[in-house]
């Protein structure tokens, strides 16, 4: 189901971030059937598989360094925490992860960079994680 999401990418030019992240909800439903080793495995597998199918390289980077491993991520930040200190976790995550993944494409690709980018990516960002949490919390729910 993953690679078919990714592959779609090539086909549906539009859609690519909508893909992406929906292609992500994916290693937190192996997450919670498998656990996290798996998920692990499914986050390497998808790595290498998408790298196969996604034409457009860029594209490939943007899935591994933030979509791809979200998952993974999402599940070590909010093991017994507040959630204050999850979502600063989170969002030093996110600003890691876009930052290698701005400083790994900018040799390839021009990318004009503005102060309110960051804010929009950050708000754009607490809206996606959001959004998870939903599919994870009602995933959870239809499984009992």
């Amino acid at each position: 189901m993953n690679v078919i999401l990714l592959m779609l990418i090539n086909i549906i030019p539009n859609n690519t971030v909508f893909l992406m992240g929906l292609s992500s909800l994916l290693i937190s439903v192996t997450i919670i059937e498998f656990g996290v080793k798996y998920g692990v495995v499914f986050f390497m597998a998808s790595a290498i598989l998408s790298f196969l199918v996604i034409g457009n390289k860029i594209q490939w980077l943007v899935y591994v360094f933030t979509f791809g491993n979200y998952g993974l991520i999402k599940y070590l930040i909010e093991r017994d925490r507040s959630m204050v200190l999850e979502y600063v976790l989170k969002l030093i995550y996110a600003n890691i992860a876009v930052l290698a993944l701005f400083f790994a494409v900018k040799a390839f690709v021009y990318i004009p960079m503005k102060p309110w980018y960051v804010l929009a990516f950050e708000v754009v960002f607490l809206i996606y994680d959001y959004a998870y949490s939903l599919f994870v919390s009602r995933y959870t729910n239809i499984r009992k």
